[in-house]
C-alpha cells in the first residue's frame, strides 16, 4: 500500500512540476503542509474542504489532527544532519531531495521528510516522518528494517561516527544506523567482523593470516594485500573473498575460549578455507557449499579494532 501511495505522490509531483500555470495557482508556503483535494486527485487551493496530506498509510491528517499530535516540531529545523548516505547493514538510503518530491510537498516544506533507497537487489526502501528539530525525526511509516511507526531517529555523533540512533517511542534504545561511507556498518564490514577478523594460524604448515575489522586488507604470511568480496545471484553477498587472482570460500566455526594471565584457553574458533576453481565450481549459486576444505586455521588472537557490534553496544549504554 505504501508503495502505491508513493507512486500517487510522485504522479502528483510530476503534474505539479510540468504544469507551470497550475503550479503558480497552487503555490504553498514552505512552512505549511501540502493541501490537496479530499479525493486525492491533486493540489487545489480553492477546494472547499482541504486535508493535510502526510505519509501515514491510509490516512489523511486534517490540520486539527496535526495540532493535536503528541509531539511538536520546529518549522525552521534543518535536515543537514540527515543529509548523508546511511546503512543498517543490509539496506542503504539517503535523504530524498528530488525535484518531483519537492514540488509535491512544496519545495523545502516542513515538517515532512522522506528517506529512500534499497538493498543489494532492488529499491523500494522508504521512510517517512516529521522533522521535529535539527536532530530528530518522528517516524510516520517505514520500510527500513528495525524502524517502525512511532519510533524516533536521533542524529548523533559517537566516537567520530555520524549515526542515526533508532529509539522506541519511550526513547529507549532500539537500533542504530550509521554513515555508509565508513568501513563499519556495511554488509561487507559486518561479514569481515563476524567471520574473518583476527589473527589466524595454520597448525600444520605454519602459515598465518590476519584480517582487520576495518577495511579490506589482510596480512597473508607477512605480506599485506587487499581483498574483496564476491557477489552471486541477485547481487547477494557471498561467503567468498578474492585476494589477487585467488578466490576462497570461507566458513567460521566459533569455539569457546577464555583469556587467563594473557593466555587464551579452551577450544579456539576455526576458519576453514576452500580455494575455488571458477571454471568448474558453481560458486555463484547462493546455496553453494564446497564438499571439502583445503585448509583450517585456528584463531590466535581476535581483532582489537572497533566492530559494528561493539559500536552498537557502546551506544546502547548511553541511550538506556
Amino acid at each position: 500500500m505504501l508503495r502505491n501511495f508513493l507512486f500517487l505522490i510522485t504522479t502528483i509531483a510530476f503534474q505539479a512540476c510540468t504544469n507551470q500555470e497550475h503550479q503558480e495557482e497552487s503555490t504553498q508556503n514552505v512552512n505549511e503542509p501540502l493541501q490537496i483535494n479530499g479525493d486525492s486527485t491533486g493540489v487545489d487551493g480553492k477546494a472547499d474542504k482541504v486535508v493535510i496530506k502526510t505519509f501515514k498509510p491510509g490516512h489523511f491528517y486534517t490540520e486539527e489532527d496535526l495540532e493535536t499530535l503528541s509531539f511538536s516540531w520546529d518549522v525552521s529545523a534543518s535536515d543537514e544532519r540527515f543529509n548523508l548516505d546511511w546503512t543498517n547493514g543490509v539496506q542503504w538510503f539517503s535523504l530524498d531531495q528530488s525535484k518531483d518530491v519537492g514540488c509535491a510537498f512544496g519545495e523545502g516544506t516542513r515538517p515532512y521528510i522522506h528517506l529512500s533507497g534499497g538493498d543489494r537487489h532492488e529499491g523500494g526502501v522508504s521512510l517517512f516522518g516529521i522533522l521535529q528539530n535539527d536532530s530528530t525525526i518522528h517516524v510516520l511509516g517505514s520500510y527500513v528494517n528495525d524502524v517502525s511507526e512511532g519510533d524516533l531517529l536521533r542524529a548523533h555523533n559517537f566516537n567520530g561516527v555520524d549515526c542515526l540512533v533508532v529509539l522506541n517511542a519511550d526513547t529507549t534504545f532500539k537500533s542504530v544506523i550509521v554513515d555508509a561511507n565508513l568501513d563499519l556498518g556495511n554488509d561487507e564490514d559486518i561479514s569481515v567482523q563476524k567471520n574473518l577478523a583476527g589473527r589466524w594460524g595454520d597448525p600444520h604448515f605454519g602459515n598465518e593470516i590476519e584480517f582487520f575489522n576495518s577495511g579490506r586488507r589482510v596480512i597473508w604470511n607477512g605480506e599485506e594485500k587487499q581483498f574483496h568480496f564476491e557477489s552471486g545471484e541477485y547481487e547477494q553477498l557471498l561467503d567468498v573473498f578474492t585476494v589477487e587472482e585467488d578466490s576462497y570460500y570461507f566458513k567460521r566455526s566459533d569455539g569457546v575460549q577464555t583469556q587467563r594471565f594473557g593466555v587464551y584457553e579452551g577450544q579456539p574458533s576455526r576458519l576453514a578455507l576452500y580455494k575455488i576453481d571458477k571454471e568448474k565450481d558453481d560458486w555463484q549459486n547462493l546455496d553453494y557449499v564446497p564438499e571439502y576444505f583445503d585448509t583450517e586455521y585456528l584463531l590466535q588472537e581476535p581483532s582489537k579494532e572497533l566492530s559494528f557490534e561493539m559500536f552498537k553496544n557502546e551506544l546502547k549504554a548511553i541511550f538506556k
